[in-house]
């Protein structure tokens, strides 16, 4: 399931939002407590945090290795929301007896404070195994085709759908769309729905031709509902639904190669993604 917060005019993911709370809170307790011990222990957990993130980031690269072998500067780009977070908290625990073996004095603050970012962790993680709105199905909602027609988008049922919000004003949203691109050109078992927010063709129909994308299923959203309707205040968001058209995933945020393969494979988890 994945809930977001509003944080002005953006949305931040929960589980996000949870990570950072837990690492903020993990080391002030450790800190705390170690203040009391008459030493520090600051540097030692963010140490441990650190080692966990790197980690969970190239766990999560391990699994998509031919997909970023491709392509490897896309590596460092984190935004993607590409991590695995079992590998990530197996690496801060590696790391944490680590430290307390090297110093013994350490091992209260650290054993507290870690306890703490790990407990929130697996609260995130819980949550992100829930399922995303079982009876949410794809909305009936007044959108239209670059010709004019007007389009339902409950008629993309009976295949998986994976509908990407965007606007050709929005940096992430243009970085990612060869991404879709390449997979909509690879997956025809799947529908692509490029749903624009709040512009009109002609705007559309110039960036289309600008930077050469040949995209199917390019539909308009004048009044921006779709968005306002999930309650996003950024872009780009992708929503993926499954073969009944009821809501799966959503993403808030760029993806890559890997992490759109990724939502991608649990849409038809019997199959392998060909981008593996």
């Amino acid at each position: 399931m994945n809930l977001f917060v509003p944080i002005g005019p953006f949305s931040l993911p929960l589980n996000a939002l949870l990570v950072m709370i837990a690492a903020v809170l993990g080391s002030w307790i450790a800190a705390r407590h170690a203040k009391r011990l008459g030493i520090s222990s600051e540097g030692a957990v963010w140490l441990a945090l650190a080692s966990g993130l790197v980690v969970a980031r190239l766990g999560f690269v391990f699994n998509y290795a031919n997909v970023y072998l491709a392509e490897p500067l896309s590596l460092l780009d984190i935004r993607d929301g590409g991590w695995n977070a079992w590998w990530g908290l197996a690496a801060v625990w590696a790391c944490t007896l680590l430290i307390i073996h090297r110093r013994p004095a350490l091992r209260q603050p650290m054993l507290k404070g870690i306890s703490t970012f790990s407990l929130i962790l697996l609260l995130s993680i819980a949550l992100d195994a829930l399922p995303t709105s079982a009876n949410r199905p794809l909305p009936n909602l007044p959108v239209t085709a670059l010709n004019g027609d007007s389009v339902r988008l409950p008629d993309f049922a009976g295949k998986p759908t994976v509908i990407n919000l965007w606007a050709s004003w929005c940096p992430p949203c243009r970085r990612e769309m060869p991404v879709f691109e390449q997979a909509q050109a690879e997956r025809e078992d799947m529908h692509f729905v490029f749903l624009n927010q709040g512009e009109d063709g002609a705007t559309v129909q110039d960036f289309l031709r600008d930077t050469g994308l040949v995209l199917d299923n390019v539909l308009l959203d004048r009044m921006a509902d779709m968005g306002q309707s999930l309650g996003q205040r950024g872009l780009p968001v992708t929503l993926f639904f499954n073969a009944e058209g009821n809501l799966e995933d959503i993403r808030l945020g760029e993806l890559s190669r890997g992490s759109l393969a990724q939502r991608l494979d649990a849409l038809i988890p019997e199959l392998l993604s060909e981008e593996k």
